[in-house]
């Protein structure tokens, strides 16, 4: 009964403001290209395998909303709950089940997830329903067990390519575990799970292909692996934001920056040592194995297999890790009778939670991406009796800022691709033609820190157009003013 209430308490909080924030660039494109062809889908370049976008776009064809994505999340992030409750309970007993559920439903980032329409939240409850079954198959070894668990594995692949690393982690944990028929099992069943994902790698191809505007590669350094475990707690939603750390990087500060965060890793990351520590200490032998497996090889295996792809390493795709990470403090949090240091941490790792939320829905120093914002400032400054005119780059994320402007707005989408000619001989004179009778025209383009390779090329199309800043609005959004005519000239 107390996981049930739990859950049905962290269903409001994640319905609470989840259709407010304006949708970000990568969410309008799936509202977009909505496709419930599954044949277009499957060979379709969009950076997934098929299956989520399939399933979400036949959520958009029934909800008929564009919010359709973020209520899907929200039931995958409400179901997740209980199954995380049903793996702390595996770990450590009832008590542990209950604080797992709690932990989890005020997680900050797993809030974030579940607000957001991407494929992320459906990928928490996948990788929680494949470790269930996966120690499930350390008590029990039938074929059907065996059956559930590749059901599950493959349509946890053909959600998000990124759930391979939790199948690599707990193939490699089942594999040194099992021992004669069940080995050999455990074998044919890692060889029927390869023959079935033969399908996916055409999808895969399509999406290995040349990443057009998605061009935005990150590197990995030891900050980067810490900071990866920080944004599971907090959702980057607590201290120096995300956009200034990178600022202050770019600007050669980067030890400013780790100053600048230090207190609040620490605050943030000590009650989570706090718990596993204790944790530990109740946990089975084999237990210890797969937590600390599954809890911190993660980021390195992302690494290694982000090498083929656009984005480099991207810490959201082993969000998953904040299964095994709750499960294992609720086990932690069950020791604290007595313990004053573990219910203080448990206390303030809900109060982080709780507050890290309030402040990405309420403070806009932590909103990354305002397009609600950008139309209240132009509408404000715009004084011309005619609809504005608006460009934004590059590709992808201009159409993520145009998508929510007005109707009947000229706008138009042009590119900044540091590795391709640009489209603006072609584009731009149009766009002064259809715009002539406006005296000035708007540019929205995406904030990069300095030296990043589409920061320089912003800034020549804001040359281009001798275009003046006007205000930046939340962490990643400039809006410029030029012009009419100066679009139209040559380069």
């Amino acid at each position: 009964m107390a996981i049930v209430i739990i859950t049905a308490l962290a269903a409001g909080w994640r319905a609470w403001r989840i259709e407010t924030p304006s949708f970000d660039n990568d969410e309008v494109w799936q509202i977009v290209h909505c496709e419930t062809d599954l044949t277009k889908q499957w060979y379709r370049h969009d950076n997934f395998p098929p299956l989520y976008h399939w399933v979400v776009s036949l959520f958009f064809a029934a909800a008929k909303t564009d919010q359709a994505a973020r209520w899907f999340s929200l039931l995958c992030g409400v179901a997740t709950i209980p199954l995380v409750g049903m793996l702390g309970r595996r770990l450590g007993g009832a008590a542990a089940g209950v604080a797992a559920a709690g932990l989890i439903a005020v997680s900050a980032n797993h809030v974030l997830m579940s607000q957001l329409g991407r494929a992320y939240a459906p990928l928490i409850l996948l990788a929680a329903v494949t470790m269930l079954l996966a120690w499930r198959l350390r008590e029990r070894d039938s074929w059907g067990d065996w059956a559930a668990f590749l059901i599950a594995a493959w349509t946890l692949v053909a959600t998000h390519y990124f759930g391979g690393v939790l199948l690599i982690i707990l193939g490699g944990l089942l594999l040194a575990e099992k021992r004669g028929k069940a080995l050999g099992r455990a074998i044919a069943a890692a060889v029927i799970l390869a023959i079935a994902g033969l399908p996916l790698v055409g999808s895969l191809r399509a999406d290995l292909a040349d990443s057009g505007e998605f061009f935005h590669h990150v590197g990995f350094d030891s900050e980067a692996y810490a900071m990866g475990y920080l944004w599971l707690v907090t959702g980057n939603t607590l201290g120096p934001s995300v956009s200034d750390l990178r600022e202050m990087t770019s600007l050669g500060q980067k030890r400013e920056a780790i100053v600048a965060m230090a207190p609040w890793a620490l605050a943030a990351i000590a009650p989570v040592a706090v718990l596993l520590l204790a944790a530990w200490g109740r946990l089975k032998s084999g237990d210890r194995v797969w937590i600390a497996a599954l809890v911190l090889a993660p980021p390195l295996v992302v690494l290694a297999a982000s090498s083929v792809v656009s984005t480099g390493f991207t810490y959201r795709y082993y969000v998953w890790v904040l299964v095994p990470l709750t499960a294992a403090m609720g086990v932690g949090a069950t020791t604290m009778r007595g313990r004053p240091i573990v219910m203080a941490s448990t206390t303030a790792l809900i109060a982080f939670g709780v507050g890290a939320t309030l402040n990405r829905h309420l403070d806009p120093y932590y909103c990354e991406n305002d397009f609600h914002a950008v139309a209240a400032l132009i509408e404000r400054l715009d004084l011309e009796n005619k609809p504005p005119a608006v460009l934004g780059a590059p590709l992808h994320y201009g159409e993520g800022a145009l998508y929510g402007l007005p109707d009947d707005w000229l706008k138009l989408t042009v590119s900044a691709h540091p590795e391709a000619e640009q489209d603006w001989d072609a584009k731009l004179p149009d766009f002064a033609r259809e715009a002539a009778p406006r005296e000035t025209a708007w540019l929205v383009t995406q904030w990069f820190p300095i030296g990043h390779p589409q920061r320089a090329v912003c800034d020549r199309l804001v040359e281009r157009l001798n275009a003046n800043l006007v205000e930046r609005v939340s962490s990643t959004v400039m809006v410029y003013r030029f012009a009419i005519d100066q679009s139209a000239a040559g380069p």
